[in-house]
């Protein structure tokens, strides 16, 4: 199973995609983790234009099963909330547009899921995701480390979607 996680943001996207082997389903494999950033001051739709094709030829290289795109939950600012808003409609739009089922979950509850801690650092979150997961070499920004977070914790909650499902199937 191969789970894509997503931390939107106005003007940098953190994404990572990992890979959960049937033999050895608490340790994955890092597929791929980085950033897809637009440049702050351009102006949309051209910003998301650039995000959506970015994004479409990363689900169209690892074709992942499912998406965890992190839930916004609170915002100081407006404008910059509007934006995260935007790119995160278009993120949905294209998971929809390749019929991948998605998971949103708050960073609350992805800093609680990676680390066990729901107000864990960034610092945190990375010390977690070496220690769990044993991705020792994590370069770049922060946003793709809260990515593999995502990815991380959207494992647990697509399985008790899929036991969900079953059970509903079953009865």
């Amino acid at each position: 199973m191969k789970i894509l996680g997503i931390d939107p943001g106005s003007h940098r996207i953190g994404y990572a995609v990992l890979s959960f082997p049937e033999t050895n389903r608490s340790k994955p494999d890092l597929l791929v983790y980085g950033t897809i950033e637009v440049p702050p001051k351009t102006p949309s739709p051209h910003n998301l234009i650039q995000i959506k094709k970015e994004l479409d030829e990363i689900l169209l290289e690892y074709k992942p099963d499912f998406g965890c795109v992190e839930e916004l939950f609170f915002v100081n600012n407006i404008t910059t909330g509007m934006r995260v808003s935007e790119s995160r409609g278009v993120i949905l739009l294209s998971l929809g547009e390749n019929a991948i089922p998605v998971v949103q979950p708050t960073a609350t509850q992805i800093k609680k899921g990676i680390s066990a801690k729901g107000n864990a650092t960034k610092k945190e979150v990375r010390q977690a995701i070496k220690l769990i997961l044993g991705f020792h070499d994590l370069k770049g920004h922060d946003d793709s480390w809260d990515a593999i977070a995502a990815a991380f914790v959207g494992k647990s909650l697509v399985q008790g979607f899929e036991q969900l499902k079953r059970k509903s199937s079953n009865t």
